[in-house]
């Protein structure tokens, strides 16, 4: 008789990319009446969860939010949609936010905007600025840009978007989520393991953003890696420069020394 261990030999065992960390990441949507963000308030949250183990998105959450006498900006009603009359009878703020409370990992397109104004405690991760590091390529990454031109499949999610359009919270939220599901299966696998892209995520996030294209001046439009080095070289120094102008001009300034290092090395 032959033995068991003959019939099932040993073999080395794929390591779990995902063993020992929560991977469900709630993805979340803020949208408010657009003043300035000390007179703003939130008039509409949504959310839904991604396992970035398996790639589900489920638990979607949605709801309107009363903005306690502060005007809607005729922009963002343009841009969002949600009128005056949509708003009454809907909750406080502070009677709804709970429910999307307790997740250990959020995200959302601009992380910075909604963590402001939601305040919920967690790690968070910025999709705009992983996307910038995932498709540096794409030709624009807002949200809805990246649905064009990446493109996304929006298949799975389309059922929880009926009656819905881009620019409500939840609508947004599930194509932010499966955004965050196309980063993960990008950068995931150049990781150690899932803590390893979620510790990177987070870092990323909380950096400036580093853009795959100049947004002003005159190589507008133009990819970072073909800016001449000496406007590089203007922009760190200039007083007053974006963040994110200036972060992505140092880090292309630093791949160049660094090439010319290699360069000069092997000259040797």
């Amino acid at each position: 008789m032959r033995l068991m261990s003959d019939l099932f030999p040993a073999s080395p065992r794929t390591p779990d990319l995902f063993a020992a960390v929560d991977t469900v990441v709630r993805v979340i949507d803020t949208e408010t009446a657009g003043q300035r963000l000390e007179e703003d308030a939130v008039i509409e949250i949504g959310s839904v969860d991604v396992d970035l183990a398996t790639g589900r998105i489920f638990n979607p959450l949605e709801t309107l939010c009363d903005p306690a006498g502060v005007p809607i900006n005729p922009h963002a009603r343009r841009v969002h949609h949600i009128s005056d009359e949509m708003l009454e009878g809907a909750p406080a703020f502070a009677d709804v936010i709970g429910r999307f409370a307790g997740a250990s990992t959020y995200a959302a397109q601009r992380a910075s905007f909604d963590r402001a104004r939601l305040r919920l405690p967690g790690r968070w991760l910025c999709t705009y600025k992983l996307a910038l590091r995932a498709f540096p390529g794409c030709r624009a990454h807002g949200l809805q840009s990246l649905v064009k031109y990446l493109p996304l499949d929006l298949s799975d999610v389309r059922p929880l978007m009926e009656g819905l359009h881009a620019h409500r919270a939840l609508y947004d939220a599930l194509c932010t989520a499966v955004l965050l599901r196309r980063i993960s299966a990008e950068l995931l696998p150049r990781c150690r393991d899932a803590a390893d892209f979620l510790d990177r995520a987070e870092r990323v996030s909380a950096e400036p953003a580093l853009l795959a294209r100049l947004r002003f001046g005159r190589h507008k439009g133009l990819s970072l890696a073909e800016v001449p080095t000496d406007y590089l070289e203007w922009l760190v120094a200039e007083p007053g420069m974006e963040a994110d102008a200036v972060y992505t001009a140092r880090h292309h300034l630093r791949l160049r020394l660094r090439g010319r290092a290699l360069e000069a090395a092997a000259a040797e």
